[in-house]
């Protein structure tokens, strides 16, 4: 059996058929949690869950609590169903963060998605970055740490889970987090405001709620580069903020004002005190160097 599950929540527009390459082997199993309808889907090899109408994370949280057939697996990814991925660049994601020892981790958006978070674009400095912050988008979790988490979903009782996403590098210590940039997939969905006032107040409160309760903020923050070689740059944190603006240079031509977002994320790394933040480690740079 593969040791890499997929999970999503789709629809019948959703793109998960891109995900897979007809006739091609694949080391990683699909399983498709509809919020409607969808169909026959014959033509996929894959596991069809009962309809859970609702919010992705209203339907993942039943899902989990009640199909134990995802604890089998040592990797789950999430993602969101308007994501346009190929099925090597997701057997690559789950190789990379296997060999990085990831247990929270993303692939980078690509330069050509709709996004919220700098932090979630692809960085073309490094190949991999330790972060701070995973977006709820497109998850990856380490089997243990899904188990850690799982109980956090039931949270976002709206089902849009915002605020899990900067909960869950605090819990774990800001430690095993990562934004893989050498594997991107495509954000299609223009990110934009919620039409009905009062569920986007509900959303926006849920989010501090959650905040509040595990006293953490988005982080933001690249604690350190990674090359193509699987080892993490012996950078100060001068020379990281440097190569970080180096490759997003495309996102601040067209948003300058991002170069100070960015600084004012990374400035916590420039302090010889340990990290402002309960549980991280205290020089990025001095873990590099020292080979740990």
């Amino acid at each position: 059996m593969s040791r890499s599950l997929v999970i999503a929540r789709v629809g019948r527009k959703s793109l998960h058929r891109c995900w897979t390459d007809a006739g091609k082997p694949r080391d990683w199993d699909l399983y498709l949690c509809p919020y409607e309808e969808i169909g026959p889907q014959e033509d996929l090899d894959c596991q069809i869950g009962d309809v859970i109408p609702g919010p992705k994370w209203t339907g993942l949280t039943k899902l989990l609590n009640a199909w134990p057939g995802w604890r089998d697996y040592d990797q789950i990814w999430l993602p969101d169903d308007d994501i346009l991925a190929r099925q090597d660049a997701i057997t690559d994601m789950f190789e990379v963060g296997r060999a990085l020892d990831f247990h929270l981790f993303a692939p980078a958006l690509h330069e050509t998605s709709h996004y919220a978070h700098f932090i979630a674009m692809r960085n073309a400095s490094f190949f991999a970055r330790r972060a701070g912050f995973v977006e709820i988008m497109v998850p990856c979790f380490r089997r243990a740490t899904l188990e850690e988490l799982l109980p956090t979903f039931a949270l976002s009782t709206t089902g849009w889970g915002f605020g899990l996403d900067s909960a869950w590098p605090k819990i774990l210590g800001y430690e095993h987090v990562g934004i893989i940039d050498g594997v991107t997939v495509v954000h299609t969905r223009p990110v934009g405001g919620f039409r009905d006032a009062d569920l986007s107040r509900r959303v926006m409160q849920e989010s501090d709620d959650i905040l509040a309760k595990f006293e953490c903020g988005q982080r933001m923050v690249t604690f350190a580069g990674i090359g193509p070689d699987l080892r993490e740059a012996s950078l100060t944190p001068e020379e990281l903020l440097v190569e970080l603006v180096r490759g997003w240079q495309y996102l601040f031509d067209g948003c300058p004002n991002a170069l100070r977002w960015l600084f004012d994320q990374q400035q916590c790394l420039f302090s010889a005190s340990p990290y402002p933040v309960s549980g991280l480690p205290t020089s990025p740079g001095s873990r590099a160097k020292s080979g740990s």
